[in-house]
C-alpha cells in the first residue's frame, strides 16, 4: 500500500495536466465567432477610453497631399481624460474618402499619429511645443471596410504603438491623426460620440494657417492597462 502522501501527490499531478480549455489572452476572434461588436478584436489589453462611431457619412478632415507638402493639410485633433493612469497601447480609429472628391487624393500612404498636452486651462492642445508622442503607421494601418453610411464609406483602422504612453489620471490630452495621400487630399475621421462633443482644427492652405474649435467629436478608441503601481513598506522602528 502506498503512503497517502505519494497518493496525494498523484492527484495534484494529473490536476495540473489537465487543459483548462482557454483560449489564449490574444485569440482573433473568427467572422462567426467574433461579439457584436465589428470594432472588438480580443487581446490582453482593454479599450480605457472610447468615442465610437456614429454610422454617419459626415467626415472631418484630417489629411494631406505628400506631393504639395503640409502647407495643404487640414488637420483634427480631439481629446480625452482618463480616470486612471494607464499605458495607452493601441489607436484605433475610423474615417473614409470623401465621395464627392472622386478619389481625387488616391489612398492613403501613411498616418501620422500624435499625442500632444493641453494649453493652460485645456482648451485646445499645445500645438506650439512638440507632441508628447508621434508615430507613423508606415502603410494603410489594417484599412478595413465597415460599411457604408449616407454613401461614405468608412473603414477602421488599428496601429500598436511601439512603446506604450503613459497616460496620467485627469490629465487631458490630445490625439492628433492624420492620412498621407499622393494627390489632393480628401481622407477625414468618422463622427463619434461619448465626448465633449468638440475637436480641434487646423486649416493650412499657401499663406495662411487656421486653427478653430468646431463642434462634432472623432471617432477613436485606446486600448491599454492600468499602469503598474507599488506599496512600499517601511520597517516599523520601535523605541
Amino acid at each position: 500500500m502506498l503512503p497517502r502522501y505519494t497518493t496525494i501527490l498523484s492527484f495534484v499531478a494529473v490536476m495540473v495536466c489537465l487543459p483548462i480549455g482557454l483560449a489564449p489572452a490574444n485569440a482573433q476572434w473568427s467572422d462567426s465567432a467574433r461579439p457584436a461588436s465589428r470594432h472588438l478584436v480580443q487581446t490582453s489589453d482593454a479599450v480605457v477610453y472610447t468615442q465610437p462611431p456614429i454610422g454617419s457619412g459626415v467626415l472631418f478632415p484630417s489629411s494631406w497631399w505628400s506631393q504639395g507638402g503640409t502647407v495643404y493639410g487640414q488637420y483634427v485633433w480631439d481629446d480625452f481624460t482618463l480616470s486612471s493612469a494607464q499605458s495607452i497601447t493601441e489607436i484605433r480609429w475610423e474615417g473614409g474618402y470623401d465621395p464627392a472628391k472622386a478619389g481625387a487624393g488616391g489612398p492613403v500612404q501613411d498616418f501620422t499619429l500624435a499625442i500632444h498636452a493641453s494649453i493652460p486651462g485645456g482648451s485646445e492642445p499645445d500645438v506650439v511645443n512638440p507632441p508628447l508622442a508621434t508615430y507613423q503607421t508606415a502603410g494603410k494601418a489594417g484599412e478595413t471596410a465597415a460599411g457604408t453610411f449616407d454613401g461614405t464609406t468608412l473603414y477602421d483602422y488599428h496601429y500598436a504603438l511601439p512603446a506604450a504612453f503613459p497616460a496620467a489620471a485627469g490629465q487631458k490630452y490630445w490625439v492628433l491623426i492624420a492620412a498621407m495621400q499622393g494627390g489632393e487630399p480628401d481622407w477625414g475621421l468618422a463622427v463619434g460620440s461619448g465626448g465633449d462633443g468638440q475637436h480641434y482644427r487646423k486649416i493650412a492652405a499657401p499663406g495662411s494657417v487656421r486653427y478653430a474649435r468646431v463642434s462634432g467629436d472623432a471617432a477613436f478608441s485606446l486600448l491599454g492597462r492600468p499602469l503598474a503601481s507599488y506599496n512600499v513598506y517601511l520597517p516599523v522602528v520601535r523605541r
